[in-house]
């Protein structure tokens, strides 16, 4: 059977939505036969779904990916606090200069308006001394640069071998931006992928040829339609964010009772899911003849709800809990993604999924033997983990090699 073309379409979600789709797209890739997750005929990315977008289509894979959130691989630098919180200093500097006049404005709203005057009328007039973002991006494009300059990678959307997407949102037009699209192909992908990933009042606005970029999840945390327009017929999508079902709470237990940060998290994944599932559902009217395959957490997930989306420590127990997590729903749902795959001329085989969570079983909760685990490609993790994974990557390439030259 002819082979669809296809898409794989990520989510927003953090540095904790970055490692789910790590986690999730290793065992995907151990499930697809003959192929991997660096074949896809296009992805489309937003925000942190931007940075594993673009690694992917530089042929980077989610397992070189996985390692790299702790350890420096192939040339690529360990991915550390420094290159994702870069304080905004001198936006800061510019802005407290700013407080004087604002405090003297606060005063006189006060003697003026009396009890009149709100705390949130107050809270509005010293705001003007606020950083337009509390970190900078500019260490993390630096760091993607310098990742992409390496041999057989590319920092342009035209050079490289497949399609790729990165969606922001135009702060003054409130419009979705696309980058690797006319008019912005010639942007630098490190550079798109920071203006996807400026997280309102986390990151500064990037600005770019004079129009100033920010979270393209504001706009949709992942635009479907953006693949279906390039003509994908099979879209893979994952989700790092839903909502935590805590109907069942113990007495004085509800995430109302947790504090402003529990409720915050809980609306903005609200938020977050609600608009994706309008926009599938959408999709599938719009579009009878599209197969989508939504991956995200499950509503009781309580790994996933449990820290900020921004906590770096928690990057690696995500990207394991998510493989797990993923990889047991593939094996449970085998027969159903066998028979829809196969119809877009995509094979798939359960065999090295299946090893993987026997090893898995067997590795129980100990970290080192978990990732030996992730990192044996579907056999028993004899060898030592770092030379686990130098020697199924280069396993990978030299498979890719031969059907290329076949």
């Amino acid at each position: 059977m002819q082979r669809s073309k296809t898409a794989l379409v990520l989510a927003g979600g953090g540095v904790a939505g970055a490692a789910y789709e790590i986690g999730a797209l290793c065992a995907i890739d151990q499930l697809l036969d003959r192929s991997s997750v660096n074949e896809f005929d296009s992805y489309v990315g937003t925000s942190a779904g931007g940075l594993i977008a673009a690694c992917l289509a530089n042929n980077l894979s989610p397992r070189t990916l996985l390692a790299v959130l702790e350890s420096s691989l192939f040339g690529i630098e360990q991915l550390e606090p420094q290159h994702l919180f870069a304080l905004n200093l001198p936006d800061m500097l510019r802005r407290v200069g700013k407080l004087p006049a604002a405090f003297a404005a606060a005063a006189r709203r006060v003697l003026s308006g009396g009890s009149q005057v709100s705390l949130i009328d107050l809270a509005e007039t010293l705001a003007v001394g606020l950083p337009t973002g509390l970190y900078d991006s500019h260490a993390l494009e630096r760091y993607l640069r310098a990742a992409l300059a390496l041999p057989g990678r590319s920092n342009r959307f035209g050079e490289l071998p497949r399609e790729l997407a990165i969606v922001a949102t135009d702060l003054d037009s409130g419009e979705r931006a696309v980058f690797g699209q006319p008019p912005l192909e010639d942007v630098p992908i490190s550079l798109a992928v920071c203006a996807s990933a400026a997280i309102p009042l986390f990151y500064r606005p990037v600005r770019i040829g004079g129009h100033d970029y920010i979270d393209g999840g504001i706009r949709g945390t992942a635009s479907l339609d953006v693949a279906i327009e390039g003509g994908a017929k099979l879209i893979l999508c994952i989700n790092p964010m839903v909502p935590y079902d805590n109907s069942r709470h113990q007495p004085g237990r509800g995430l109302g009772d947790e504090g402003v940060q529990q409720i915050g998290s809980q609306v903005f994944r609200t938020f977050v899911h609600a608009g994706l599932h309008y926009h599938i559902k959408q999709v599938r009217r719009r579009h009878p003849e599209v197969d989508i395959i939504l991956i995200e957490p499950t509503r009781d997930d309580q790994v996933m709800f449990a820290d900020s989306t921004m906590r770096y420590t928690t990057r690696m127990a995500i990207a394991r809990h998510s493989f797990r997590t993923v990889a047991a729903h593939l094996s449970a749902h085998y027969g159903y993604y066998r028979e829809l795959l196969a119809r877009h001329g995509v094979s798939i085989s359960d065999t090295r999924i299946s090893q993987d969570l026997q090893n898995l079983a067997v590795a129980g909760n100990d970290p080192r033997a978990v990732k030996a685990a992730l990192v044996a490609d579907g056999a028993r993790p004899s060898a030592p983990i770092g030379l686990a994974h130098t020697l199924a990557e280069l396993e990978r390439l030299l498979v890719r090699l031969e059907g290329a030259g076949a």
